[in-house]
């Protein structure tokens, strides 16, 4: 596997680009150790049919000398193996290894952003307990079609802190 920072650009999706270090893909699904200013932010699945571009740039190759001089690039585990060959096989793989799940829906009118746990697999979907931002869990259960799913996000900074919260509340 290439080690090499790289750029994704997903035109119909999104118009900011997305920087990481290839961790595995599949037809369907890539995934990512996210890499956000300059700091690892967990890992990253995005469905392969909305990336328009990937590339690795001067710029991403000056950064990588810079993530490496800074510390970061070491900390990288380059040895993640998720099943990526559909989302129902990533979500079997990553619930036995995570806690808590960012996912969108961004092609959506409204592009949805659910923030939660996975209560159920299923064939076609996920069911998602979610929590607001202010860490109150609703009651109503959220179900998400794989069919509609474009990114999703584990073990980021923004979920850490939310799991860091939820054990010392014992929520």
């Amino acid at each position: 596997m290439n080690k090499k920072l790289v750029t994704i650009k997903r035109e119909n999706i999104d118009e900011n680009k997305i920087q990481g270090f290839i961790q595995g893909e599949s037809d369907s699904l890539i995934l990512l150790n996210y890499v956000y200013d300059f700091n690892l932010d967990g890992l990253m699945v995005l469905r392969k049919k909305d990336i328009s571009k990937i590339e690795s740039t001067d710029t991403d190759d000056f950064q990588t000398k810079l993530l490496k001089s800074e510390g970061v690039y070491s900390k990288i585990n380059f040895n993640v193996d998720y099943n990526l060959s559909s989302w129902q096989e990533f979500f079997e793989d990553a619930i036995k290894k995570h806690k808590y799940f960012i996912v969108e829906e961004e092609e959506q009118e409204s592009p949805e952003f659910t923030i939660g746990k996975i209560m159920a697999l299923q064939k076609e979907s996920i069911t998602m307990k979610y929590f607001t931002g202010v860490a109150r869990w609703l009651d109503e259960l959220e179900k998400i079609q794989f069919s509609d799913l474009t990114s999703c996000q584990v073990g980021n900074n923004y979920l850490n802190v939310y799991e860091h919260y939820f054990e010392k509340q014992n929520v």
